[in-house]
């Protein structure tokens, strides 16, 4: 699963802001589903359904939530792309805790989902279950975890430090909580990402192409193995996990950039998430100058480095190397999600 996140505090305009850097970020990967939750005192409001944001907009309120703090979602999920019965309204993030008091959102793929799901059925409802699958979606298990956490006495933080340990495979979780309000938490393993700060305002997201037109003072990609405490007056960041080691993965941007070329001579054309995976394990391995089996054992334990792609593609457009264009197809039973697509110049 590879989804695009937006987090948003501040005065603006709540809704059009989120739903602008969603709609921007959405056609990498994502579009099948679309969800935004929103503080509004003592209670979290959440609209989401199938589909990407034009759609949603179409058949639900979201354009009517405000307030000043909020989350919004874009899913991707290649059981929803694949499957019949995965891309239910109920499978859109965000995801809220039984008592109401947390919303949380995800970005990855949980791998050991199922083991917490046996447990936490026991005493919690999951409302992303889907009769004809009979699944959940890995997701929807660190909400419950959280929240589970927290009325145990922890802060936030030290709830997100005592779940990430139990969490294989990759994520990145973002929550808010009715008990702080103008507060987002962001608990990344190893996914790149942007935080945005302007004056008595701040923003999160998961690519660069988020923040388009959003206009901050100032921008940085917050560290990996992180839990981060978002406010008006600014970041406060926090080791996630010490006991994880984080590898040094550096991108040589003239090799990919003539793999990408190199495929997409032989391919014609290709989306965004195809080109990818046609460069292949070999390919993406001598980018980062590191063995086939090293690459396939990071991916295996979360490591993510689709920013660095897509931002290789963003300067291959402005270079005139690559034509950048929005494809739309079928996918989850939606109509038009919409996906970059690229074809050499």
């Amino acid at each position: 699963m590879n989804c695009q996140l937006a987090a948003y505090i501040g005065d603006r305009a709540l809704n059009k802001i989120l739903l602008d850097s969603i709609k921007e970020q959405e056609p990498l990967y994502g579009g099948h589903a679309t969800g935004m939750g929103v503080l509004n005192g003592n209670q979290i409001d959440i609209v989401k359904a199938a589909g990407h944001v034009e759609h949603v907009k179409s058949v639900s309120d979201i354009e009517r939530l405000s307030g000043t703090c909020g989350i919004a979602h874009a899913r991707y999920s290649d059981k929803a792309k694949d499957i019949d019965g995965y891309n239910l309204d109920e499978m859109a993030h965000p995801y809220i805790s039984d008592d109401g008091r947390i919303a949380l959102m995800h970005n990855g793929t949980i791998n050991n989902y199922k083991k917490h799901w046996e447990e936490l059925e026991k005493e919690h409802t999951f409302r992303s279950w889907g009769e004809k699958v009979n699944d959940i979606t890995d997701s929807e298990v660190a909400v419950h975890m959280l929240s589970d956490a927290y009325n145990d006495g922890m802060t936030m933080v030290e709830a997100f430090q005592h779940i990430a340990p139990k969490l294989t495979g990759m994520f990145l979780l973002a929550a808010i909580n009715v008990e702080e309000p103008d507060t987002i938490y962001i608990c990344n393993w190893y996914q790149p990402c942007y935080i945005g700060l302007g004056k008595d305002e701040i923003m999160f997201v998961s690519s660069r192409r988020g923040l388009k037109g959003v206009g901050m003072d100032r921008y940085f990609a917050p560290p990996k193995n992180s839990v981060i405490k978002m406010t008006r007056k600014g970041v406060e960041v926090h080791v996630m996990d010490p006991d994880r080691g984080i590898p040094n993965m550096v991108m040589n941007e003239f090799k990919a950039k003539r793999k990408i070329v190199e495929t997409l001579k032989e391919k014609g054309g290709a989306d965004v998430r195809v080109l990818f995976y046609a460069v292949g394990s070999e390919g993406w391995a001598d980018v980062y100058d590191v063995s086939v089996e090293e690459w396939r054992e990071y991916r295996k334990q979360g490591i993510y480095v689709m920013n660095p792609y897509f931002e290789v593609l963003e300067s291959m457009v402005r270079d005139g190397i690559l034509v950048e264009s929005v494809d739309p197809r079928l996918e989850g039973g939606v109509e038009d999600v919409p996906r970059y697509s690229y074809v050499l110049a």
